[in-house]
């Protein structure tokens, strides 16, 4: 009987500890302050890299990082006075063509082009399908796919801006060819006809951006 009884009192006082105890574990492992709370995935892992985007420049060439063109404009503006004359950008674009200019013989072929596409901006053959709209003009019934190509992620409507320094469409592009295409380039990023290009005047936009002419 006392045997049953002092069972009984050990049963009752290890159910009055468990209740006493805090959820979060013995005392102290919180510092008193109740439970202890662990971070959430989002925290456990930190704050996320910054976005990296695309940006092409006038000429064709990529730069990737979170502002593309405030990158480009610096690299361009060799006097670093916070203005492009046509001749710095002139002298981006020559820089630039040797880039492309693979074998060094003063001229862009198709083989180059291609190589350009492959190993410089592949992302200017992908077909965008976010852009996609009726046309107008015909009822609704055809399709117009907006932008395309590097006019997807630069200043000009131009898909294919390596492409389009073939002026006389031989399938070659010279030097020559290429200087003219860039003071072509100057002339419509310069709607304000100011004879110099600044950062503020170049960026696009958040909303309504009017695309300017192809070139």
């Amino acid at each position: 009987m006392r045997l049953r009884l002092l069972a009984c009192l050990l049963v009752l006082s290890a159910a009055s500890a468990a209740t006493a105890q805090p959820r979060g574990g013995p005392p102290g492992a919180t510092g008193g302050d109740g439970p202890e709370l662990l971070p959430s995935r989002d925290e456990a892992r930190g704050p996320p890299p910054p976005r990296i985007q695309l940006f092409i420049s006038p000429s064709g060439e990529p730069f990737r990082g979170a502002d593309g063109l405030s990158d480009w404009f610096a690299s361009a503006d060799g006097d670093r006075d916070g203005a492009l004359t046509p001749a710095e950008l002139r002298a981006d674009a020559m820089r630039f063509f040797k880039v492309i200019d693979f074998n060094g013989d003063q001229v862009v072929d198709g083989f180059e082009v291609q190589r350009y596409e492959a190993e410089i901006a592949p992302e200017i053959t992908l077909i965008a399908l976010d852009g996609v709209r009726p046309e107008r003009g015909r009822g609704g019934r055809g399709l117009s796919l907006g932008r395309q190509g590097a006019a997807r992620f630069g200043l000009l409507s131009t898909p294919h801006p390596v492409r389009a320094g073939d002026l006389d469409v031989d399938g070659r592009v010279t030097e020559a060819e290429w200087a003219r295409a860039a003071a072509r380039r100057f002339e419509l990023l310069d709607r304000a006809k100011a004879g110099s290009l600044t950062l503020a005047a170049l960026r696009p936009a958040e909303k309504g951006r009017r695309p300017p002419p192809k070139g």
